[in-house]
């Protein structure tokens, strides 16, 4: 299963670039992000600890930055999931890319589920909610980004 979050920015993409690649910026946009054990920016290959809350439920990972492009993407693999009713098989791909245009920064995360467990009649109905359903409340990245932190 494949969601898709798109977020616009008014601010150039040198401004958004490290709200992507710093672990610490990185989970306050994130709002499913407890917290990581990763520190600086997210190294190609490095294995850290990521803690989540999701639907109240406290789920731990590794996570091991998969691609990096400076400036423009971030790749991360989420594995070893751990918490009540998750699948230990489950896999994540996290991969955020940004680009820029006349100033404003274009920012697409697409999150990619295997092995999630989920029955399949409710794949298309979360699917669609997840991409197509309203942002609820503001905009974390652009609250983040345009006020400076």
């Amino acid at each position: 299963m494949k969601i898709r979050e798109r977020y616009v920015v008014d601010r150039p993409a040198a401004t958004v670039w490290p709200y992507v690649i710093r672990p610490e910026m990185f989970a306050k946009w994130n709002t499913k992000v407890a917290s990581m054990d990763a520190t600086g920016e997210f190294r190609l290959g490095q294995p850290f600890t990521t803690h989540y809350r999701w639907n109240n439920k406290a789920i731990q990972c590794v996570t091991v930055p998969t691609e990096i492009r400076d400036g423009r993407l971030l790749e991360l693999r989420h594995s070893n999931l751990a918490g009540v009713g998750i699948r230990p098989d489950m896999e994540i791909h996290e991969r955020s890319t940004l680009r820029e245009t006349g100033g404003r920064s274009f920012v697409t995360k697409v999150v990619t589920m295997r092995n999630h467990g989920m029955p399949w009649v409710f794949v298309p109905i979360v699917w669609f909610i997840a991409n197509f359903g309203a942002r609820v409340g503001p905009d974390p990245l652009k609250a983040l980004c345009e006020r400076g932190g």
